[in-house]
């Protein structure tokens, strides 16, 4: 090919690299890399390493580490975890109760066969509406819950098949989407599950950012954290 050729061509990738990047535009940086400061956790439960926020797994019982700047409402949550003990999670749209402890969304994060899960933290146990809320999707579902309460789930793929695409012990990206009654995790930019939710007394329209440890153990690791809000 001649060099005059190539010329075209190269505008031609120029211009699509542009786009590419005006459509990632809008996304800001929420972790520096380097410190915690915007988030608040239990002294000795997280800590800085190599640009990574770590779960140290010293920490006996459950606890949230809470990006304190804001309480977005819609808006798209870009990330990137790894997983490799335990059990941890990664909280929007959620209250603060106090002493690191977090009500609210959580997207499961946990061995394979676990992932996908839209789950109500800290729900109360004695509530009637614990069995709706507890554990409301799985991979390759859409759970839907009624102003009253009551949910019903729609399948859309086999579980196994999406959590295939998940990857323990190694990086993974998560991206989760918030927006209007609308919830949707898409891991390595595979779409998981969406929760619709109406329900008049647990719906939540916005809430606070935070990540898990569950507590006995928990290894679990978090870097390049980005927040896009949408209107």
């Amino acid at each position: 090919m001649k060099f005059s050729q190539l010329i075209p061509l190269f505008a031609i990738s120029l211009l699509t690299a542009g786009l590419i990047k005006a459509e990632e535009s809008g996304f800001e940086s929420i972790f520096d890399g380097k410190t915690l400061q915007g988030w608040d956790g239990k002294p000795g439960a997280w800590e800085i390493r190599d640009g990574e926020i770590w779960c140290t797994g010293e920490s006996k019982g459950k606890n949230w580490l809470i990006w304190r700047k804001d309480e977005p409402a819609n808006f798209v949550l870009r990330l990137e975890f790894r997983w490799d003990n335990g059990n941890s999670g990664v909280q929007v749209r959620s209250d603060d109760l106090g002493d690191w402890q977090i009500f609210g969304y959580q997207v499961e994060i946990a061995r394979q066969e676990v992932m996908g899960l839209w789950h109500h933290s800290l729900f109360p146990g004695d509530n009637p509406k614990k069995e709706a809320r507890h554990l409301m999707t799985t991979a390759g579902e859409t759970a839907t819950i009624s102003k009253e309460g009551v949910r019903k789930n729609t399948k859309v793929r086999e579980a196994a098949e999406v959590q295939a695409l998940y990857r323990e012990h190694e990086w993974n990206t998560m991206e989760i989407i918030a927006d209007g009654n609308k919830l949707i995790q898409k891991i390595n930019g595979a779409h998981f599950s969406t929760l619709i939710d109406d329900d008049d007394e647990f719906s939540r329209k916005k809430g606070f950012i935070a990540l898990q440890d569950h507590g006995k153990g928990c290894k679990v690791a978090f870097r390049n954290i980005e927040l896009k809000r949408l209107p």
